[in-house]
């Protein structure tokens, strides 16, 4: 069991936590999930995946590894001075070993600096070499433009980067298409009608198909636009998640309302029983208890007689109460003299009228 001083402390926490963590006019979130309280995910414009940024690196080092090569080979024919230009090439192929063993962002930005680095040494020694052996820059870009195109370190990283690339965002696609059907399975389980978020749901997956040919064919800019476009339609997909509504009558609403709220009084009263047997007597708890359920019993007549929206009133009415009678909880949570387990039941009974309360925002 824990001290009584950490239920106080576990409280207060708490209570912190169901003020930030809603809306103004709510104290708790939910345990259902509904259009307000979903997590719902935009399809990025530009995916930035730690494997493909270290495949995209290694293609550019496979790149500047041969041209550095060519340099080397082409100076040395002039029978110039290549010391310092193979002592950067042997520090720039020692770099590329870092890429792969990158595992975060940050790590692959500190060393694609360094390749940076190491490359703008290179290219500073070979333009004091050309000059000091009357090379020729037309001569020697033909020779590195040669080398990428016949080198097959160059091809093959190429390849890979395009294959993770496509493996990638095709992966990233199908996960963010499966978590967004998932949830609108879940609201539609829990009574929303879902028909037009799962039209432009729908709408995105048939891009799918865009996107691989983009990804396939190594298109750039097709892409680029394939993603806008996706991007586009998930935001409209967000607003209309953010628009749904209940696919149950509003009777059917308003009796599941009078239900839990009837659970809970009945839960309070009996805390309130015992309370002031044992403990204290504590007449603010009675009267939101007595309150609430007279609003309840006048809810359910008026819903009997088809008054919709005077049963709307009433509950509404009722939610303050609940809202009132929660926080009286919450002030007999501060006494110094509450024993441990009944301070845990008082805090019970507060989080769970925070529930009832939250779960009735369907009425706004």
């Amino acid at each position: 069991m824990f001290p009584k001083k950490s239920v106080i402390l576990f409280a207060a926490g708490w209570m912190i936590l169901a003020l930030v963590a809603l809306p103004a006019h709510a104290s708790a979130s939910p345990p259902l999930q509904t259009p307000a309280t979903v997590i719902i995910e935009s399809f990025p414009i530009f995916e930035n995946q730690l494997t493909v940024r270290q495949a995209h690196i290694a293609w550019l080092a496979a790149k500047d590894d041969a041209e550095m090569q060519t340099t080397v080979a082409y100076l040395l024919a002039l029978n110039g001075s290549t010391t310092t230009l193979v002592s950067i090439h042997e520090n720039f192929r020692h770099l590329q070993v870092h890429v792969n063993m990158a595992d975060s962002h940050r790590t692959l930005d500190a060393t694609l600096q360094d390749y940076r680095t190491i490359s703008q040494s290179f290219r500073d020694e070979t333009a004091i070499q050309m000059k000091t052996s009357h090379g020729i820059y037309g001569s020697l870009r033909q020779s590195t433009q040669l080398a990428l195109e016949t080198s097959d370190k160059v091809r093959s990283s190429e390849t890979q980067y395009w294959n993770i690339r496509r493996q990638t965002d095709l992966a990233d696609f199908d996960h963010r298409v499966e978590r967004a059907g998932a949830m609108l399975a879940t609201l539609r389980g829990n009574g929303y009608e879902i028909t037009a978020a799962q039209e432009k749901l729908t709408e995105i997956i048939t891009m799918r198909k865009e996107l691989a040919t983009a990804l396939i064919t190594r298109d750039n800019s097709g892409i680029e636009r394939t993603h806008k476009k996706i991007h586009t339609v998930s935001i409209g997909f967000a607003q209309t998640v953010r628009g749904l509504r209940i696919n149950v009558s509003q009777d059917t609403i308003f009796r599941q309302n009078i239900d839990q709220g009837s659970a809970v009084m009945f839960r309070a009263s009996a805390l309130n029983a015992y309370l002031k047997k044992n403990i204290m007597n504590n007449s603010s708890s009675e009267h939101f208890v007595s309150v609430g359920t007279a609003q309840l019993v006048d809810a359910t007549s008026r819903l009997d007689n088809g008054k919709i929206e005077d049963t709307k009133d009433t509950l509404l009415q009722f939610r303050s109460t609940v809202q009132s009678l929660r926080d009286t909880y919450r002030s007999i949570l501060i006494r110094e003299d509450l024993p441990q387990p009944v301070a845990q039941g008082v805090l019970s009974m507060a989080q769970e009228l925070d529930i009832t309360s939250a779960r009735m925002l369907v009425l706004k």
